[in-house]
């Protein structure tokens, strides 16, 4: 038998994470008994409820804070369930506003394998290869909502970024105002291991047709005002503990760095394509 099949093997690659998605968690950074830790010697814990326009406010504000980024890097960690399957990745990310233009490194798992999308260029498709033996494949082109790129994820890569992850709780909440059943509460002192945060948590106490998750999180960082992580919970069986759906995590973030055009081009000397 062949080290590859080609099809099996190309096949095999695709499935498995040709493309990537938007979104996170690291080790060590679970939040005890879905409450976010706080400063010590605080009461940020108990939370000051308030009406989903408050909300709506807090992403705002940060969308506001988001208009002065032309582009950034980072670690990104993503929490996806994805299908019955609990899916986590952690990986380098270059990412630039205009145009739409994201690199993405994987460091765990898979570690090595790259992708590159640019809007509007290479027919609209992402690139994409392996690493080890499934780099014999070569580089990939995809549509980013093709079924073999979302196969193991849960949004497309052109939902990628600071920007569309904000802009998308903003939406959910915008749905949230038209009923009078969910709850927010603010944490202004809360701590991301050791990143001072605002959070702002939605919930809904009890499930209902139109909540489309039980909990939802983000935080903010103080420093800097940009979004350090978003959680959403879905609704736990009596006695179970909440289930994960997403969770997205940026860290060692550096912004405006000036990115160029061979910062998203599969030419770059630095990369493996």
């Amino acid at each position: 038998m062949s080290l590859i099949s080609t099809n099996q093997g190309r096949r095999q690659f695709l499935t498995q994470s040709a493309a990537v998605t938007a979104g996170l968690l690291l080790p060590g950074w679970a939040v005890a008994d879905n409450v976010p830790k706080t400063a010590k010697g605080n009461n940020a814990a108990s939370g000051d409820t308030h009406k989903v326009g408050a909300a709506i406010k807090f992403g705002k504000d940060v969308q506001e804070t988001l208009k002065k980024i032309n582009d950034y890097e980072a670690t990104f960690t993503k929490k996806e369930l994805v299908g019955k399957k609990l899916l986590s990745t952690e990986m380098f990310v270059k990412f630039r506003e205009q145009p739409f233009s994201v690199y993405l490194k994987y460091l765990n798992p898979h570690g090595g394998r790259e992708v590159i999308y640019v809007a509007g260029k290479n027919k609209d498709k992402l690139l994409a290869h392996g690493e080890g033996i499934t780099s014999i494949v070569g580089t990939l082109k995809l549509k980013p909502d093709s079924k073999d790129a979302m196969d193991d994820n849960r949004y497309p890569i052109t939902m990628f970024g600071m920007s569309k992850l904000v802009a998308t709780l903003v939406q959910q909440w915008e749905e949230d105002e038209k009923h009078d059943d969910c709850v927010v509460k603010f944490f202004p002192n809360a701590k991301l291991d050791k990143v001072d945060c605002k959070v702002v948590e939605t919930s809904y106490p009890k499930q209902v047709s139109h909540a489309k998750f039980h909990l939802t999180r983000l935080y903010v960082t103080k420093e800097t005002g940009l979004p350090a992580r978003v959680e959403q919970f879905g609704f736990a069986a009596a006695g179970a503990q909440l289930p994960i759906i997403e969770e997205y995590t940026y860290t060692n973030v550096k912004t405006n760095v000036g990115f160029g055009d061979l910062d998203f081009d599969t030419e770059n000397q630095a990369y493996g394509f």
